[in-house]
C-alpha cells in the first residue's frame, strides 16, 4: 500500500519538477523475475526509476543507507535490502536470487557507487554474480539528467529535465551453461549495453 501511494506521488512530482521522459518501459516485463541495472548518477535514481514502471521494484542499496534513521526504515518497507560494497556480500547476493526466483524484479547499480562526473564507471562483478546464480534476464537501463537535478553531495533539489530509457531484456542463458568464468564478461555486456543507451538520451 504505502510503495503504491508513493509511486503515485513521486510520478506526479517526477512530471512536474523534472519533466520525467521514459523511453522503453515496455521492455520490463510484467511478472517473472528479471534484474534491472542500471547507472548511478544520483540519490534521485531510486524513486525516479521506481515510478517509471508499473510493477513494484525492489532495489539493492548500500548498507549504509539502511542504518540511516527513517530513511533505512522507508528503504525496507518497501522492499529494498542493503549489500556491502566493500567485500563479496554473499548474502546481499542470496538474497536477490532468492527474490527473483520468487517473480520479483531486482534493481542493482552495478558501478557500486554514484559516478561524480557523469562518466559511466566500471562494473563491479555482483550484477555477474546475481545472473550466473539466477540465469535471469537483465534489462539495461540509462539515467540521465538527475546528477543535475540533484548532484553527488547535495541535498537539495534542482528542477532539470530528467530522461529514463530502457533497453531489450538480455539473456545470458548460453554464457552461462558454456562458461564457468563469465561473471566478468556478463559484467562488461551489462554495462556496454547500458553504455550505448546513454548515448542515445544524451
Amino acid at each position: 500500500m504505502l510503495y503504491s501511494i508513493l509511486h503515485v506521488l513521486v510520478s506526479i512530482f517526477a512530471k512536474i519538477i523534472f519533466r520525467l521522459e521514459v523511453i522503453g518501459a515496455g521492455n520490463v516485463p510484467s511478472r517473472g523475475g528479471v534484474i534491472i541495472a542500471a547507472n548511478h548518477r544520483s540519490y534521485l535514481d531510486i524513486p525516479l526509476l521506481g515510478c517509471s514502471v508499473k510493477r513494484h521494484l525492489d532495489f539493492v542499496g548500500k548498507k549504509e543507507l539502511f542504518h540511516i534513521p527513517v530513511l533505512g526504515y522507508i528503504f525496507r518497507i518497501l522492499g529494498g535490502f542493503p549489500i556491502d560494497r566493500d567485500k563479496v556480500d554473499r548474502a546481499a547476493l542470496r538474497e536477490a536470487v532468492k527474490r527473483l526466483r520468487q517473480g520479483r524484479a531486482i534493481v542493482i547499480y552495478p558501478e557500486g557507487t554514484r559516478s561524480r562526473n557523469g562518466r559511466l564507471l566500471p562494473g563491479r562483478p555482483g550484477v555477474g554474480l546475481i545472473v550466473k546464480m539466477s540465469n535471469m534476464k537483465v534489462v539495461p537501463v540509462a539515467i540521465s539528467g538527475t546528477e543535475k537535478a540533484m548532484p553527488p553531495g547535495s541535498w537539495f533539489i534542482r528542477p532539470a529535465k530528467v530522461r529514463i530509457k530502457f533497453g531489450h531484456p538480455l539473456s545470458f542463458e548460453e554464457i552461462v551453461k558454456h562458461d564457468r568464468d563469465c561473471v566478468n564478461k556478463i559484467t562488461e555486456h551489462i554495462m556496454s549495453a547500458i553504455d550505448k543507451l546513454l548515448k542515445d538520451i544524451e
